[in-house]
């Protein structure tokens, strides 16, 4: 738990609040530790190992009793949660200054100058405070990937507030408590909550008016709780969730369908009223719309609305922390849905469809949709080799994608390539390219109309003038330039199956001609497999990487190492005149690369292209990439 590869003031009622007054409740919030002794968690231990059976921390906020000696909790002691269970469920390692990792890497998130504001950020959750003696609607909210409760914590105080009792399960899987898209790791979180929701009904904390929320995976989690817990279950609104979308990754696609396909997956077994809030803006803009739309598969109450120009980030209280104005926001409207229809199904209240606004939201009422739609894509493969014109040698490593697309592949040893394409790619310009070499471009129309999917392409070497080498004897001053992060939290990875992806990160010079000695990176934590990248140096155009400076190829190949490397670049003339892109791209290894770089929040410029020819994206944080340089 807790890797992560891959986002007030005071209210003082003037009197106690009465019981079964429809005003605001004031929120009292505490942490339940408990175990699970149904369950083991650490395998291969005895009773007396205090991970032998499954732990269960159940953060919750209630309806409370509100005294002057009372204190509010901050929002660093809900991140440090994090960082405490971390090294409680993990024995493994240590997790020891994770807190405020974590706290950067929101403010990076944000935009804001300085993590130290979110230091001073207070709840309006007053902390062990004395809970009101009713039995309270309960919502267990079930968290994003590897997430908890800080996530959304603001939803919690406002569900409070309207007399709910919230319990947050937290995103932990088997142990060492990484929660993965194994359905393994996903029941835990499902039964951690179905406990959850005994412990607190048997002893008269929550009524057994139960609704479920669940953010992100959180919210697929919820879905396969109401589809095998059906009698328990009155209400479910999953904020967009990860059971309504597919991935653009090929492998995580994969594990979420064979989740769609797994006899435990039945959306028409939902009985409990259904509500999927929708984001409207991939992070990535070349993400596909949703194919597979859970909605239409359930057969009771269900809605589906989607929240118009919303990020997935839109979801969480994170989005908002920092704001002064918490109203005027996307978060404010998905809030408002969220509370108004579970008023309407736990509470009885009548106003959540008269209430949903004209604009700014997409409805959708559907009907169940022919199984045709869990067929998978039709794609065609395009297949060839790649040779040296001159010499008729195969060429290794070559890129071979669509351009400004995201799809794309390198050659193997043997020059030899395999690229999936669709039908809609018919009308596409492919590029295939390599740094000494003049690029070709083919029209994929023309081979399309042949209906003959392969290609063999030969390669000109490129004749550029040698660049000239100043020598002198003046003394060069020398500098480590970049990101020099060594964290084991936070990391940067390339996606499954994506050969030919790029990762780089922005350096500005201090003085022109630069020279460049040596370009370092941490590898963090490495699942042992062997991969082969290579060094690209770009000059800058429009703010993005452009032309490559480099006349040769300069690999690295990864078997198993962690820790710090050093690739010498002395040997190539690797030499600058102004700021610069440097960084690695992905040429060989099995479909899943298994290298975490280490990241961390000095240099943000950090740019991500998942194919060779496709269009760079901004990350807010920056990998550890740097270069020991001379000027």
């Amino acid at each position: 738990m807790g890797r992560i590869i891959l986002f007030t003031g005071l209210f003082l009622l003037t009197s106690l609040a009465v019981i079964g007054q429809r005003g605001d409740y004031q929120v009292g919030f505490k942490v339940i530790s408990t175990y699970d002794s149904s369950r083991t968690y650490k395998p291969n231990t005895t009773i007396s190992d205090k991970l032998h059976y499954r732990p269960i921390e159940i953060d919750l906020w209630y309806p409370a009793y509100i005294t002057s000696s009372d204190t509010t909790a901050s929002f660093v002691d809900l991140v440090n949660l994090l960082e405490q269970r971390s090294n409680f469920y993990d024995d493994t390692r240590t997790y020891n200054g994770f807190t405020t990792e974590l706290l950067q890497y929101i403010c990076a998130s944000l935009n804001c100058t300085n993590h130290d504001t979110l230091r001073r950020v207070q709840t309006k959750s007053y902390v062990n405070a004395k809970p009101i003696a009713q039995q309270f609607p309960l919502i267990i909210y079930l968290a994003g990937f590897n997430g908890m409760s800080y996530e959304n914590y603001l939803l919690f105080e406002s569900l409070t507030k309207k007399g709910f009792v919230v319990a947050s399960v937290s995103s932990i899987g088997r142990f060492p408590g990484n929660m993965t898209m194994a359905p393994e790791d996903v029941f835990e979180q499902i039964n951690d909550a179905d406990f959850i929701i005994d412990y607190l009904t048997k002893r008269n904390l929550a009524s057994q008016d139960i609704g479920l929320v669940g953010y992100s995976w959180g919210g697929l989690a919820a879905t396969i709780m109401a589809m095998n817990k059906t009698s328990r279950i009155k209400a479910v609104v999953s904020l967009d969730g990860s059971g309504q979308f597919a991935y653009v990754d090929e492998e995580e696609n994969e594990k979420i369908t064979r989740i769609r396909n797994a006899s435990f997956f039945k959306p028409e077994a939902i009985s409990s009223s259904f509500l999927h809030l929708d984001s409207d803006i991939s992070k990535w803009n070349s993400l596909p719309d949703s194919i597979y739309n859970i909605t239409d598969y359930i057969l009771k109450d269900k809605l589906y609305l989607k929240i118009d120009h919303s990020t997935h980030e839109d979801f969480s209280s994170l989005s908002i922390v920092l704001k002064d104005n918490k109203t005027d926001s996307k978060y404010s409207i998905i809030q408002k849905l969220t509370i108004d229809y579970l008023m309407d199904k736990l509470r009885g209240e009548n106003f959540f469809y008269k209430n949903i606004p004209n604009q700014g939201i997409t409805k959708q009422f559907s009907q169940p949709t022919p199984k045709s739609v869990l067929e998978p894509i039709k794609k065609n493969r395009l297949t060839g080799a790649i040779k040296d014109r001159k010499l008729n040698l195969p060429l290794p490593y070559v890129n071979i994608g669509i351009l400004n697309k995201d799809v794309g592949t390198t050659s193997n040893t043997k020059g030899e390539f395999e690229l999936p394409l669709l039908e809609s790619n018919a009308n596409d310009t492919l590029r295939v390219s390599m740094v000494g070499y003049e690029p070709a471009v083919i029209y994929l129309k023309d081979l399309f109309k042949k209906q003959r999917l392969t290609l063999n392409v030969q390669l000109q070497e490129r004749t550029d003038e040698l660049r000239e080498i100043v020598i002198t004897d003046k003394k060069l001053t020398k500098r480590v330039l970049g990101n020099k992060t060594e964290s084991k939290f936070f990391g940067g990875r390339f996606a499954s199956g994506d050969l030919g992806s790029e990762i780089v990160i922005k350096i500005k010079i201090k003085g022109a001609p630069t020279y460049l000695d040596t370009f370092s990176f941490n590898i963090s934590y490495n699942e042992g497999d062997t991969s082969t990248f290579r060094v690209n140096i770009y000059e800058i155009k429009n703010g993005l990487p452009d032309k490559n400076v480099l006349a040769d190829n300069i690999l690295v190949k990864i078997s198993g190492q962690t820790g710090k490397i050093d690739v010498d670049l002395s040997r190539y003339n690797a030499i600058v005149n102004g700021d610069f892109f440097i960084g690695l791209e992905w040429v060989e290894g099995k479909s899943n690369s298994g290298v975490v770089f280490s990241s961390g929040f000095a240099n943000k410029g950090t740019f991500y292209r998942k194919a060779s020819q496709g269009r760079w994206k901004k990350f807010p944080m920056g990998v550890g990439f740097n270069v020991t340089a001379k000027y």
